[in-house]
């Protein structure tokens, strides 16, 4: 489960990178009208996948609090 989510979560920083980009960069702002002629749908779409963005990074923040205790241990073991 946790792979899914994180494979999830790194396309949606792709696919965000790639909105920015359309964004910023002048040759590609004819794009940005054509995006925001989006039907709401998808629109909603793309505010539940950065949810599902916000939630991957909480779980890689989680698990990494986790187990920065076991890290520890194996440091002072050596």
């Amino acid at each position: 489960m946790i792979r899914l989510t994180r494979i999830v979560g790194f396309l949606l920083i792709a696919a965000g990178a790639a909105l920015l980009v359309t964004w910023v960069v002048k040759p590609l702002r004819f794009l940005w009208p054509w995006l925001r002629a989006l039907p709401w749908p998808i629109r909603w779409g793309i505010v539940a996948a950065a949810a599902g963005l916000l939630l991957l990074l909480g779980s890689l923040i989680w698990e990494r609090l986790e187990e920065r205790e076991k890290d520890r241990e194996l440091r002072d073991d050596s």
